[in-house]
């Protein structure tokens, strides 16, 4: 099973993040510390095996509602499937759908992971830096349970079963023990024994109990019969207490039935209906008075038209004096063109100077130089400014965050040694358990002892007959050397038949003596002497106690790292603080070079100059087109001059009546009264096409308005009313009434409810009063207590004269007592089958974890040496498994054995990395899941993570492997090694809409 694609909707800093998977080979995630490697690898865990809620909490993103994302997996038998998991739907469970559409659930995933939970994965394939140094105190057992959990799945809990087995058989038996079951049932029985010899000696009078006890009981049911009738009347008046408020409240709606005894038929919804209509309406009468007001308005308009147009005489006669002129119009077109254009240039640079809201005008323009190079300065004074500021913000928010985590790890280490227990009581406990295992290894060894001492006894003989054949052999060899040496006249093979000769003497000496210090040593007396012997059952809990303490130690020892990591962090955020104050610096004395050069800057932001500098560019070419402009204008204005006497003259001719002081006002007034006429014209037809479209509109709304007012009158109809208040009257009384009829109903619900009988309907009647019923219930509350208590007085006087009765009866009594001896004597042979049958079945565990030892040690031991030769160069051969509470041991290429503390550090690791990748091997035959290392090579060099980084990739063509690192070593091994990188930049607080790409 490999992962395909992951698309994080909201985890942690990680929002709307796709990242694909490659295919083959391992795929490396690269990120600086806080990049969001490790959150990103818990939403893997999240998606696979999810999250308790309090645990959810801490990866809830700041900026999105949704917490959770879809993880694409690829199968070998259903193929690609996809999981669902968000934190607000069904509590985080998961949501699994197949490429053929078909949805499953929790349990789905489950059973397509074959009952792999996050512990057993985190222990088989997954492990990161902190997991490393494991290996030192790993022992026989605890490889045993591990390799026990391979073989089974879902027996990550075989530990816990067995101390489950162990703690029933302390509670059923112990030998000097009194509070296990069969203990106190072998009490019970002894005392059953001396009850039976003490009835048979029992003799008194019979008859006299016997009528006591027979009166006893006819007072007894006398007293129980009252009891009975007062808890009947009890209850009565409780009901009729409860319902008080009920009753009256039922009253109180009857004397309001009278006033809904008329009966309407009304509309439904009819409010809603009318309202809708009267709605509808309202936009049409509105449209109609204003179609009214328009027509009104366009004929006024007509008559005004009419008294301004002239006569045909007087427009022929101004189009003829109009052509004669055409030269002279030129001129003044051409003059006025001129005046506009410079006008018009000259408005445009006063507008754009009131805009930009600086301290320049018009005349000072002409002294304004914008260098080509003053734009790209403006710039980057701006992007520096603007960098500043957010540095600064970021560098604020992340002292917070500091500061904040600081708090929280300071109050932790308060709370963990407030936990803690005090060193005299640990040094209590410690000396307690060393004294108990000592007492149990010394037993042991004793029996060991014994057992080596017969063991070697058999085996002395046979070592004594082989030294002796070694010897023999050497001589025999060294004579033949000897003789060889004579027959070749080699002298040197003299020397070699010596050392033969030599080497079998002192290996015969050396096994001889070796076997006379064993006898020694073995046939010295072993003493000892058990002061506390403590029961398995103390050990372990002595043992619990003390891994709480180391717990709770190991735990402040990583908030106290975690509190440096903080204080280097603070030292940090400092040095970028002092950083920040001399680039500010260095920034604020360039913007005063700048306010030297252009004072104007002043009192504009930076962030605008740039905008500015752009508006200075235009408004300084606007201004040296206006000045070109305006020469051009002085040029023709002198023509013009020229002209404009002959000119006037002709207009003055023209029209003698009219007062003109210049040419171009006559041409000006003759092309306004042609245009003037045009319009009126133009405005006339279109007054007329308009009134003929109002009325048009107008009988077109009146015939909608008609409809609607047709629905109004129907729905008025409906509902019996005459006008719309009597119709909305009508709807209030429906609605009124059937509130009314609601609250009966309610209300006899809760009275039934009290009384089922229908007796309610009795009580009704009745003049209740509250304090009355009160009172009337705490005197039977009294005469019950009392009554209680003579019947309890009376119960207690009759088993006690039962009890004198049944003793007195003999026989009886005794056949009673026997029989609860018989029931409980089998009762001890059922405790004693269970304690048999748990017995057998711890026994049958302890062989099942030695047999899948057994059969699982070799194979990964044999992968574990495998991988640990290629990533020491052959450096070690062989590892072998710990025996006992021995650790690991390996063996170099020379013979000579290492316990793994005597190992390097960077060894130890690599060991540690060797072993953990065999039984993912291993237990990959029947669980295909990936395998994840987060910084995993932390202490290695730069040869070793390329080794290391080989094996993976070798591994990776049957496993997926993922690996998150922080290591520039590991970057430059893929890099060389062609294997799949993906970067984590981790520069924003929350990453969103990012679709990571591989790069090879």
């Amino acid at each position: 099973m490999k992962i395909v694609r992951a698309k994080i909707f909201g985890f942690g800093k990680w929002v709307d993040m796709e990242i694909e998977f490659p295919s083959e080979g391992p795929f490396i995630i690269f990120g600086e510390n806080e990049s969001g490697k490790s959150t990103f690898h818990q939403f893997i865990l999240f998606m696979l095996f999810g999250m308790p809620p309090r645990q959810r909490k801490w990866y809830q993103p700041k900026t999105s509602s949704k917490m959770g994302g879809h993880l694409v997996m690829s199968d070998s038998e259903i193929g690609e499937f996809t999981i669902e998991r968000f934190d607000h739907v069904k509590n985080g469970e998961a949501t699994c759908m197949t490429a053929t559409g078909e949805v499953y659930g929790e349990d789905w995933l489950r059973e397509r992971l074959q009952g792999m939970n996050k512990d057993t994965f985190d222990s088989i394939f997954s492990f990161s830096a902190l997991d490393l140094n494991g290996i030192k105190d790993m022992h026989e057992e605890e490889l045993s349970d591990v390799l026990l959990s391979i073989g089974l799945t879902g027996s990550s809990n075989v530990y816990r079963v067995e101390k489950q087995l162990e703690t029933r058989l302390g509670e059923l038996f112990k030998p000097n023990g009194k509070n296990p079951t069969i203990n106190q049932q072998l009490q019970l029985l002894q005392q059953l024994k001396k009850e039976l010899a003490a009835i048979q000696q029992e003799e008194a009078t019979y008859r006299e109990k016997t009528m006591e006890s027979q009166s006893l009981q006819d007072k007894l049911e006398t007293l129980k019969n009252q009891q009975q009738e007062l808890e009947k009347e009890n209850k009565l008046l409780t009901k009729m207490r409860t319902a008080f408020p009920f009753l009256q409240e039922y009253k109180h709606l009857m004397s309001k039935r009278q006033a809904f005894q008329k009966s309407i038929d009304f509309p439904i919804h009819g409010v809603e209906r009318l309202e809708k209509l009267k709605d509808s309406l309202r936009p049409l009468e509105s449209e109609y008075a204003i179609l009214r007001k328009n027509e009104d308005s366009y004929r006024r308009n007509l008559a005004e038209i009419d008294d301004q147009r002239l006569n045909q005489e007087l427009m022929d006669e101004l189009r003829t004096k109009l052509e004669q002129k055409q030269v002279y119009a030129k001129l003044i077109d051409k003059q006025q063109e001129l005046q506009e254009v410079t006008a018009e240039l000259k408005r445009e640079i006063s507008r754009e100077l009131d805009e930009l809201h600086i301290d320049l005008t018009q005349e000072e323009l002409s002294e304004v130089s914008l260098p080509f190079y003053i734009e790209e300065t403006w710039k980057q004074l701006k992007e520096d400014k603007e960098r500043l500021a957010q540095e600064t913000i970021r560098l604020e928010a992340e002292k917070r965050s500091l500061i904040e985590e600081e708090k929280y790890n300071y109050e932790q280490l308060e709370e963990k040694k407030a936990a803690l227990l005090p060193e005299t009581e640990i040094t209590k406990i410690k000396q307690r358990l060393k004294q108990g295992k000592e007492s149990i290894q010394l037993e042991a060894i004793y029996e060991a002892d014994t057992q080596r001492k017969k063991n070697y006894a058999l085996e002395k003989n046979k070592k004594i007959k082989q030294t002796n054949l070694y010897l023999i052999t050497g001589i025999v060899i060294a004579l033949l050397v000897s003789v060889s040496a004579i027959v070749l006249e080699q002298t040197f093979l003299f020397g070699l038949a010596a050392i033969i000769f030599l080497l079998s003497a002192g290996q015969n000496i050396f096994i001889k003596q070796n076997v006379k210090e064993m006898e020694r040593v073995l046939n010295t007396p072993l003493e000892f002497e058990s002061n506390t012997t403590l029961s398995e059952e103390e050990v372990l809990k002595l043992e619990q106690q003390l891994d709480d303490v180391e717990q709770i130690r190991n735990e402040m020892k990583q908030i106290q790292s975690d509190i440096q990591r903080q204080q280097v962090k603070f030292m940090q955020l400092e040095e970028r603080e002092r950083s920040l104050l001399e680039k500010e610096a260095r920034l604020r004395q360039q913007f005063e070079e700048q306010y030297t050069s252009y004072p104007f800057l002043k009192n504009i932001n930076s962030s605008y100059w740039l905008d500015y500098y752009h508006r200075l560019r235009k408004l300084l070419a606007t201004h040296h087109e206006y000045e070109q402009h305006l020469r051009k204008l002085n040029e023709i204005g002198v023509e013009l001059n020229q002209l404009e006497a002959s000119i006037i003259f002709f207009v003055t001719k023209l029209d003698s009546d009219h007062s003109i002081s210049a040419a171009i006002e006559a041409f000006v007034y003759i092309e306004k009264r042609l245009e003037n006429e045009m319009e009126l014209k133009q405005r006339q037809s279109h007054y007329m096409e308009l009134m003929k479209e109002i009325e048009e509109k107008r009988l077109e709304i009146v015939e909608r308005m008609n409809v609607h007012k047709r629905e109004v009158a129907e729905l008025l109809q409906a509902g019996h009313a005459q006008t719309e208040e009597e119709f909305y009257e009508n709807a209030i009384y429906v609605a009124d009434k059937a509130q009314f009829e609601k609250d009966v109903e309610t209300n006899q619900r809760q009275l039934e409810v009290i009384f089922p009988d229908n007796r309610w309907e009795s009580i009704i009647h009745e003049q209740l009063d509250e304090l009355e019923l009160s009172e009337r219930q705490k005197e039977l509350e009294n005469n019950q207590h009392q009554n209680h208590k003579e019947i309890e007085r009376t119960r207690a006087l009759l088993a006690e004269v039962n009890a004198e009765l049944n003793r007195l009866e003999g026989s009886e009594a005794y056949s009673q007592k026997m029989h609860q001896f018989e029931l409980e004597k089998e009762k001890l042979n059922q405790l004693a089958k269970e304690w048999a049958i748990i017995k057998m079945e711890k026994e049958v565990l302890v062989e099942t974890k030695q047999r899948y030892q057994t059969k699982y040690l070799s194979k990964v031991l044999e992968e574990t040496t495998g991988f640990f030769s290629i990533i020491t160069a052959g450096r070690y051969t062989t590892v072998l498994s710990p025996q006992g509470k021995q650790p690991f041991q390996v063996m170099s290429h020379d013979g000579v054995r290492y316990r793994v503390d005597e190992l390097s550090h960077g060894t130890m690791n690599q060991l540690y990395v060797s072993l953990r990748l065999a039984i993912s091997k291993v237990i990959a035959e029947n669980h295909q899941l990936p395998f994840i290392l987060d910084d995993a090579f932390v202490h290695f060099d730069e040869l070793r993570v390329k080794r290391m980084m080989d094996v993976l990739q070798k591994v990776a063509i049957e496993q997926q492997m993922i690996m998150f690192s922080c290591k520039s070593d590991v970057v430059k091994a893929c890099e060389e090694l062609g294997i799949s990188i993906f970067r984590l930049t981790g520069e924003t607080e929350t990453v969103k809409n990012t679709h990571f790409a591989i790069s090879e």
